[in-house]
């Protein structure tokens, strides 16, 4: 573990000049009285950087550790300092602001070897000496252990709250007076108190997963490691601890309990220990299953919000009775998976308002069912078709109506004109009139036998060429096969009946300057053929201009309702689309 860096001075610029000197990633401490007012602990290792002005600040655990004395020099303080060797290196206070960096790494390693070499002696020093007369084992009040039991029961649904109660049972068991406890998250170990924290790489956390011993600071029992040992020895001077005891399981390291020294001041003994090492072993067993409950708390709390707003569930053993509270739609559904042994379903209709599906557990042979109230989607859809049936016919009343009113103006206007007496002009109107009619007749008859078509596969390519030239309008397709299973004569009637309105709304152009264009985009079963009708002042019935809501409708020809009913019929769609030369038809098509 790196030397700890302590910055003595009082001159905040100063000390921050120091601290950009500092190696990448590393902290210093900046001293104050208070900092380490209980002394150090043997084997601590750290680099005083002193400014002469405050060396009457540094207390007396600090004065052997290598220092940089920096100051003014040929001034009294820094001649003195020079003369009784105080200092590993002398700076002056220009020198400290760029050339800092230079010595520290070699006093940093210095006071390494110093800090090893003082844990050493400091060993010896203790086996030499006599043993301390073994503390006749406390007594354990009962009723105390008792209540802590009861309290860490009680507490299990809150983390924080179950970390005091066993810093209670710390105090109360092992009169430890202070104790903070490290759990690992994911970026490493936190205490519950504080901001105190270390990594995962951490040389005390590869120390306790391979050892995982109770530390006790003031006896190393542990195995001899001088790396190790220096590093637990900083952390146990930093954090003010005594004992450290790991929480592990089968090898990892999950948190780290730090115990302060003793209320009466003795050092921990062999039953201490192991009431430690007991108290981390239950804290392990508690935070395992204070986190089960957590989530079985989310759960619930989650069910409780879901069994008001989503689907109803149901889960069920191999042999376990369907409830009685559940609708019967949903039991013959259960039933009918228990049967077949497959996911069955039904959707909601007029005759029953659920959607509900049911089907085997793979695992326990049972049967999952789940089912929810659709009787407002019912409603909505039932709306819909009569919307959409209301429309149909008002669009087909109003086709009628147009085709019919024409037709049957030069009739009424002979019927009112003197008997056998009707112009010639008349004759050929009444004439043209009649064809008109004729043809009305032969594809309403058409729009009897739309469902009784049979589909066959047609390369739409060649369809719409024959068509071009039939219609005398430009053609562009590309290199690719557009195949797809369609009613042939349906869609060739459909496009031609299109061109012609287009044409005959444009009475100056006819179909000359009209572009019959097809693409495709998709592949296999999503195969969809984009035909678009281009060219000047399109205009087609219900389509372009587009209609707006509340103007006078303009339907015309039963034509085009055929042909978009025939689109429809094709999972098509036909709408109005900005082009390069204006506003285009654009048609969709699918295999049906």
């Amino acid at each position: 573990m790196p030397s700890l860096i302590i910055l003595a001075t009082a001159d905040d610029t100063l000390a921050a000049a120091w601290e950009r000197q500092l190696p990448p990633g590393r902290t210093a401490l900046r001293l104050v009285p208070e900092t380490f007012s209980g002394g150090t602990q043997p084997g601590f290792a750290a680099v005083v950087v002193l400014d002469a002005a405050a060396e009457a600040m540094l207390p007396g655990s600090l004065v052997r550790c290598p220092t940089i004395y920096v100051g003014e020099p040929r001034s009294l303080p820094y001649e003195q300092a020079r003369l009784a060797g105080r200092a590993r290196a002398y700076l002056a206070y220009e020198d400290s602001i760029c050339r800092l960096r230079e010595i520290l790494p070699l006093v940093e390693e210095l006071a390494e070897k110093q800090s090893m070499m003082d844990l050493l002696l400091e060993k010896s020093r203790r086996n030499d000496s006599l043993r301390v007369a073994a503390r006749p084992p406390a007594a354990v009040d009962a009723a105390e252990l008792w209540d802590f039991l009861e309290a860490a029961l009680e507490n299990l649904d809150s983390r924080d709250r179950l970390i005091g109660e066993f810093r209670r049972a710390s105090r109360q068991l092992l009169r430890a007076s202070h104790t903070v406890f490290f759990l690992r998250e994911s970026d490493g170990f936190r205490a519950d108190r504080g901001t105190s924290r270390f990594e995962t790489e951490d040389p005390l956390v590869n120390f306790l997963e391979r050892h995982p011993v109770v530390i006790d600071g003031s006896n190393w029992e542990s195995p001899a490691d001088p790396v190790a040992e220096l590093a637990v020895r900083n952390r146990l001077a930093l954090w003010g601890a005594r004992l450290l005891i790991p929480v592990h399981d089968n090898g990892r390291l999950l948190g780290l309990i730090a115990l302060g020294v003793r209320d009466d001041g003795q050092p921990y003994d062999e039953s201490d220990r192991t009431r430690a090492v007991l108290l981390a072993r239950l804290l392990r067993h508690a935070l395992a299953k204070a986190a089960q409950f957590g989530r079985l708390n989310l759960l619930a709390e989650q069910s409780s919000i879901g069994a008001r707003y989503l689907p109803s569930t149901l889960v069920l053993a191999a042999d376990e009775a369907v409830p009685r509270n559940v609708p019967l739609v949903v039991r013959d559904l259960i039933g009918q998976a228990r049967r077949s042994r497959q996911i069955c379903r039904v959707a909601p209709a007029a005759e029953q308002p659920f959607r509900a599906a049911a089907g085997l557990i793979a695992e326990t042979g049972g049967v999952w069912a789940f089912w929810q109230e659709a009787s407002g989607e019912v409603h909505d859809a039932a709306g819909r078709r009569r919307a959409e049936r209301r429309g149909l016919l008002r669009e087909l009343a109003l086709t009628l109506s147009h085709e019919l009113g024409n037709a049957l103006v030069s009739l009424a206007t002979f019927r009112q004109g003197p008997a056998g007496k009707a112009p010639g002009a008349l004759i050929d109107t009444l004439k043209g009139d009649i064809a008109k009619l004729e043809t009305l007749n032969q594809r309403l008859g058409l729009m009897q036998t739309l469902d009784e078509a049979e589909p066959a596969v047609v390369d739409l390519r060649q369809l719409v060429k024959n068509l071009g030239t039939a219609m005398e309008v430009e053609v562009e397709v590309g290199p690719d096969p557009v195949q797809l299973r369609v009613a042939g004569e349906l869609l060739e009637f459909a496009l031609s009946s299109l061109i012609s309105t287009l044409a005959e709304n444009r009475p100056t152009q006819g179909s000359r300057e009209m572009v019959l264009q097809l693409r495709s985009t998709g592949e296999g079963g999503e195969l969809t053929a984009l035909v678009s009708l281009k060219g000047r002042n399109l205009e087609l019935e219900g389509i372009l201009p587009e209609p707006v809501e509340g103007a006078v409708p303009n339907q015309g020809r039963i034509a085009v309702f055929l042909a978009k009913e025939i689109i429809r019929l094709h999972h098509g769609e036909i709408h109005a689309g900005p082009g390069m030369e204006g506003t285009e038809i654009l048609i969709s098509l699918r295999s049906c």
